[in-house]
């Protein structure tokens, strides 16, 4: 699966981007400030702004790299399987435990935009993909054996 994001968290990410690099203009004039008092190698105020500086250059390059994703809006998820997008209650056959989970994609577990995040990526949401309800979902690991029923399907933009 190329890496996707969902609309809404698309939007929240172009407003967290504004936000750092309004941050980071004003840490420009931190910085500045901080050196204009005199030695810089003896000058704390300048190295937590210069250290500050390369935190928010490292947060704007990580939240920019999800910025060339394929776009899902609500027509886009495919509620008929497990897919991208999509919220799962699941019961767990074993132990009859059951657990829901918002399936999305680095950039909603990253910004923490939804609640029970499972990224498309884990061993538990490639087992589901495709999965239709009433169908069993399974992992073999060498040291057990899991098995998932699918109970409900819907989108994640209607469970918010």
């Amino acid at each position: 699966m190329a890496v996707a994001i969902l609309k809404d968290t698309h939007e929240l990410l172009r407003e967290r981007i504004k936000e750092l690099r309004e941050e980071i203009d004003a840490n420009k004039d931190d910085i500045r400030d901080a050196a204009a008092h005199g030695d810089l190698s003896e000058n704390a105020e300048y190295d937590s702004a210069k250290e500050k500086q390369s935190m928010l250059h490292y947060k704007l390059n990580q939240l920019q790299m999800y910025m060339n994703v394929e776009i899902f809006d609500e027509g886009d998820i495919n509620t008929d399987v497990v897919s991208f997008g999509t919220h799962v209650k699941i019961k767990n056959k074993k132990n009859g435990e059951v657990q829901e989970y918002n399936l999305v994609g680095p950039a909603e577990y990253e910004l923490e935009n939804y609640p029970e995040v499972m990224t498309y990526t884990s061993p538990l949401a490639k087992a589901l993909m495709g999965k239709e309800v009433g169908e069993t979902a399974e992992i073999k690991k060498p040291d057990k054996h899991l098995e998932f029923e699918v109970l409900e399907i819907e989108s994640v933009l209607q469970s918010e």
